[in-house]
């Protein structure tokens, strides 16, 4: 009986999981505009989709907001920061030529003298939408040329954990296209248009990286020689083990990536937490044995959940339980789910132990790999990240400088993860405002000083 109902409950899981992905299933963003704007000053501002309909401006300065449609005539509208439409302080409207395509923007800026506005040309950036092998499957990409002839050095986006279609959704590649360096990103397997199922394995998406490098490298616009990899977030596990894989990359920037194992990220998410709530090490090192038994059972397959059970039972009366419980972690997941372990457990194993190989190697060290690779490589941290360990991905990295691997490393202070400027509130929740002022001057200059262009 007991079996049944397991069974039961997991095809139940299998229809809500199924439904779910139909409902949530991605919608085309409007491309229409996407692209790299110069104005007379010389200033350069990057357009691209927020979601489907709403777009997100980029300046080199940092400085970025969300603009929402007022019409079907390509004029938009918002205010100051990162997703504030009132009071409205930017009016941009997109000009097209006889073919209707767009080759203009005209800014309005309401309230401030300081910021360029007026007009600005589309650079002739040329783009093509392209498809590549990796193994068995077709995935999608775009590549971005600069103007005049080639060969050009390239950039190679690695996307972070997103399920969304990079090939639509990025932007910042025009940037580095703008500035003489030819960017190529693509869908990740199970996204956008490429083809496969959604994964989080680092070796999996490692091989379709190199597959991007390899049809890169083989284009006549490209200069072979100078392929760099950029990897944010998640991509900073991926973009190194691809360069190992692959052994002729020129170059890794690393934006706000982890130098240690997907446990000491998923560790960073509780400690974190706890320590915004004053608790200690007392209470942490309680919750690491906690995640102990969890990492077990999740990880290496163990059967450990009278275990769980018993040590969660325990856990519930502690002071430290309610923080732990609303953390960005795996702790967090399960416990936060409010549903018992007799229903947590056919669920990770449709979602994850079915899957091979694994849905995602928590396991996976990078340092590792770093320490065989001797491509340089800049590794970009946000001082106040509330997803990633800083400080233990510069231990990571500093061990292996002392082993004199060519790899620098560069802290944003009072940054959050994705490198932007925020104002806490008195809750503590963290208003996002901007990019850094550097960041992307810093992306430009070391991609073109790798590639001799400095």
């Amino acid at each position: 009986m007991r079996k049944k109902i397991w069974w039961l409950t997991a095809a139940a899981l299998l229809l809500i999981g199924v439904a779910l992905l139909v409902l949530n299933r991605e919608q085309p963003a409007d491309t229409r505009y996407t692209g790299a704007y110069r104005f007379d000053d010389g200033t350069l501002v990057v357009v691209g989709p927020r979601d489907t309909a709403d777009l997100r401006f980029k300046l080199m300065n940092g400085e970025t907001g969300a603009l929402w449609p007022t019409d079907e005539h390509g004029n938009f509208e918002g205010g100051t920061g990162w997703a504030e439409r009132a009071p409205v302080t930017n009016r941009v409207q997109f000009q097209r030529n006889s073919a209707g395509d767009v080759t203009a923007l005209t800014w309005q800026r309401v309230g401030d003298d300081k910021s360029p506005s007026g007009d600005a040309i589309r650079l002739p950036l040329r783009q093509q939408i392209v498809t590549f092998p990796s193994g068995e499957l077709t995935l999608r990409g775009k590549l971005i040329l600069p103007e005049g002839q080639g060969p050009f050095p390239v950039m190679i986006t690695v996307h972070g954990s997103e399920d969304y279609s990079a090939v639509d959704h990025y932007s910042d590649p025009y940037i580095y296209a703008a500035n003489g360096i030819a960017a190529f990103v693509y869908d990740k397997r199970g996204t956008g248009g490429s083809e496969g199922s959604y994964t989080q394995n680092f070796h999996v998406l490692s091989d379709d990286t190199v597959a991007a490098v390899q049809y890169v490298r083989k284009r006549p616009e490209i200069d072979g020689d100078k392929v760099h990899l950029a990897g944010y977030s998640q991509g900073g596990w991926i973009a190194p083990l691809a360069a190992q894989k692959d052994g002729h990359i020129r170059s890794i920037f690393v934006g706000y990536g982890v130098a240690v194992p997907v446990l000491g990220e998923d560790r960073w998410g509780y400690v974190y937490a706890l320590q915004q709530r004053g608790f200690g090490e007392k209470e942490i090192a309680e919750v690491d044995g906690v995640a102990a038994i969890l990492a077990d059972i999740f990880d290496r397959g163990e059967n450990r959940w009278s275990e769980l059970s018993r040590a969660l039972k325990e856990s519930r009366s502690k002071p430290w339980f309610e923080t732990a419980k609303h953390s960005d972690s795996i702790f967090g997941a399960i416990v936060g789910a409010e549903m018992p372990l007799w229903v947590v457990r056919p669920y990770l194993w449709w979602k994850y132990g079915r899957n091979d190989p694994p849905f995602i190697d928590r396991l996976y060290d990078p340092a590792q790999t770093l320490a065989q690779l001797d491509v340089p490589s800049l590794w970009v941290f946000a001082g106040k990240d509330s997803s990633a360990p800083t400080q233990w991905s510069v231990d990571a990295l500093s061990k292996l400088q002392a082993d004199n691997k060519p790899i620098e490393y560069f802290i944003y202070p009072d940054a959050e993860h994705g490198i932007t400027r925020f104002r806490q509130k008195d809750d503590g929740a963290r208003v996002t405002l901007g990019f850094e002022d550097g960041y992307y001057r810093q992306q430009v200059e070391w991609f073109r000083k790798q590639s001799g262009l400095l």
